[in-house]
């Protein structure tokens, strides 16, 4: 007969992956519309690769951007998520939906391996709990349904620490290669993000025999022979970028050391720490999250349930020592990659882990010691208030943001101008690698701001090869307008409308246009 304790946990178990379930659907209302910010900018250049791969078939050695001209090609990691992307653009169609589909693919699998990691350590009602937190993460929800390859190098990354791990304890040649493929292709999408997962890999190897480290080794070596190998071709394949120091900002190397190390000064500025303090908080933990981790320190036992079935961890390292050892490996991978994490929130993505795990052991903590409140156990109600301010987190933090200005003017760009020929494009503050208004208006050619459009430099883009110019004005900013040294060339001046008001203006020009020229040559 089945005892009242074993139906009470059968029934636990249930509602979690109920809400672990309606956390993961959540992500379906935003798989449409246009792309969104934070960081529409790099969605952008996501789907370009996505769309050139779908037009001109799969290079991953050769991914194109669209703000090089008539370059093009320009590799910032190995595009695989844009390969599969296009795979699926081919037989439903051109979509930035596929993207987004295809990096929440790729964040259920960082999902089931983050899943087994921690009932390894943790057991199985912990492992449900970190896994519901995981899923209710307010940075994890937006990104992992935006066009980002983040969730992809993640999948691997925790691939690699479990397959590795699992290899090292049965002597397994099949989860070694599973551990080598996944850590090398975590190294080509996003190698930082292998860092953090390097002190759990240490703890686990601490309680094997000296001979076993074979099995362990030889995914990172392979990891580190694949990120050497990449990029060696990746420095190849960007020096053969046009050097164009004429544009602003222009930089011919692409992600060079101090973009990702930066100088040692960065890591004493106040300001900067406060501003990753208050992410950790509010995007990776949230608050209540934070609350219920702190309870995570308290001492856990194994425990088995009145059913037989074991509630406890795996041999292995300690649920609160393998804890710690991620969350040591978050700050290392902080401290050295701090510029990147300073600037862009989507870097405290590796952060998510190690916060849900403790955010899990908390809440197992009072599952076990927190009182009934009627029928309800009081730890279910904190989950259940945990989850609802983290799902309606990203509207406060202001997520899923649509740069109307952007998207109606691209629409009229494409409707106006004919394709095929490059175009130069300014707004308020685009500088010179921005894809948003060129890729919106699914056109290559250059872009700037309104502020940076020199004669000179239309002469010069002119010569490269730019046969049309688009200016987008907005009332937010009324200090800009189209310099006069383009007036002879305009062709059209429309306003940009959205739901039915005016939000901006766009001028459209010829620069090949017959007429008077401004004194200088033939071009502007």
């Amino acid at each position: 007969m089945t005892s009242p304790s074993a139906v009470d946990q059968r029934t636990s178990f249930r509602g979690l992956w109920l809400l672990g379930a309606g956390l993961l659907a959540v992500r379906f209302l935003h798989l449409t519309g246009p792309l969104d910010d934070p960081h529409s900018w790099r969605q952008c250049d996501t789907v370009g690769y996505s769309l050139d791969f779908y037009r001109r078939g799969v290079d991953l050695l050769h991914p194109a951007v669209c703000w090089l001209g008539a370059h093009r090609t320009l590799i910032f990691e190995l595009a695989l998520p844009e390969a599969i992307s296009a795979m699926l653009y081919r037989v439903f169609g051109p979509s930035a939906v596929w993207d987004r589909v295809v990096a929440l693919g790729f964040f259920v699998i960082a999902s089931l391996y983050f899943h087994a990691l921690v009932r390894r350590v943790a057991g199985r009602r912990s492992a449900a709990l970190a896994t519901v937190a995981w899923l209710a993460l307010p940075l994890g929800q937006f990104f992992s349904r935006a066009a980002h390859v983040d969730f992809a190098a993640t999948a691997f990354a925790h691939a690699l620490l479990y397959h590795a791990w699992v290899a090292l304890e049965r002597r397994s040649p099949a989860h070694a290669a599973l551990a080598g493929a996944a850590g090398a292709l975590a190294a080509m999408i996003k190698a930082p993000y292998l860092l953090p997962i390097l002190p759990p890999l240490a703890l686990v190897a601490l309680a094997a025999p000296l001979a076993a480290m074979v099995w362990m080794g030889a995914p990172l070596a392979l990891s580190a022979v694949a990120f050497a190998i990449w990029r060696r071709h990746v420095d190849a394949v960007n020096a053969a970028a046009p050097d164009w120091d004429f544009l602003p900002g222009y930089y011919k190397e692409v992600n060079p050391l101090w973009w990702y190390f930066g100088g040692a000064s960065e890591r004493f500025d106040t300001a900067s720490w406060i501003k990753l303090a208050r992410r950790l908080l509010f995007e990776v933990a949230t608050p209540l999250g934070a609350l219920l981790a702190i309870a995570g320190l308290a001492p856990r036992a194994t425990r088995s349930h009145a059913g037989g079935g074991r509630v406890g961890a795996e041999a292995g390292p300690g649920a609160r020592a393998f804890a710690l050892a991620w969350s040591l490996g978050v700050l290392g991978y902080l401290l050295v990659f701090f510029p990147l994490n300073v600037i862009h929130d989507y870097y405290q993505i590796p952060f998510l882990a190690p916060a849900a795990l403790w955010i899990g052991l908390g809440m197992d903590a009072l599952w076990e010691r927190a009182p009934q409140v009627g029928p309800v156990r009081a730890a279910a109600l904190a989950l259940a208030a945990f989850a609802l301010l983290a799902v309606w987190a990203p509207r406060r933090l202001g997520y899923y943001r649509v740069d109307w200005l952007r998207v109606e003017a691209g629409r009229m760009i494409d409707a106006r101008l004919p394709r095929g020929e490059l175009l130069i494009v300014a707004d308020h503050n685009s500088g010179y690698s921005d894809p948003r208004l060129l890729r919106r208006a699914d056109r290559e050619g250059w872009a700037l701001a309104i502020a940076d459009l020199t004669p000179d430099r239309l002469r010069t883009l002119a010569g490269l090869g730019a046969r049309w110019a688009a200016v987008v004005t907005s009332p937010e900013h009324p200090g800009l307008a189209p310099p006069p040294s383009l007036a002879w060339a305009r062709i059209a001046e429309l306003p940009i409308v959205h739901a039915g008001h005016p939000i901006g203006t766009l001028g459209l020009y010829d620069l090949d246009r017959p007429g008077p020229r401004p004194p200088g040559g033939s071009t502007p």
